[in-house]
């Protein structure tokens, strides 16, 4: 019997470790670059708009190499000069919350263009994490009723 409530155990463990979401997305952190002519807008953001509020802001060429840093402002708003044409990759940190984006500086007079980062489609987590539990809840209830 107790080994029965062991194995039961050992397997919900490792089924909801199976389960569970590589990316944790309950407040999901996002931001946007807007490439201008003179100067690049970033926008950090929380879930339904809410501003990152004074989240660290760094840019990096296709080297690795930091171009730019800075701290958003209240409403989640960073602005810095347009750096040389390249590949470009934002990282945007606020508490514990990390938003990368992946931006193309042209070399030609582009128009503006808006890249945003990719977010976790809610409804498919929603259902994977609701479908993974009653899929252990019902090994259980059927390791228990087989039991009894």
């Amino acid at each position: 019997m107790r080994a029965t409530r062991l194995i039961v155990l050992a397997i919900s463990v490792a089924a909801g470790l199976l389960l569970a979401p590589s990316i944790a997305g309950a407040h999901d952190m996002n931001a946007t670059v807007k490439v201008g002519a003179d100067s690049v807008r970033v926008e950090v953001f929380f879930e339904e708009d809410i501003p990152a509020e004074f989240a660290k802001v760094s840019v990096t060429d296709a080297t690795g190499t930091e171009v730019a840093a800075g701290t958003a402002d209240e409403r989640g708003v960073w602005t810095f000069p347009t750096p040389i044409p390249g590949q470009y990759t934002l990282s945007a940190t606020c508490i514990g919350h990390a938003a990368p984006v992946s931006f193309t500086v042209a070399a030609a007079e582009a128009p503006p263009v808006v890249y945003t980062g990719d977010r976790l489609n809610k409804t498919v987590g929603l259902t994977a994490g609701a479908g993974g539990l009653l899929g252990v809840s019902a090994l259980v209830w059927l390791l228990r009723r087989r039991r009894g």
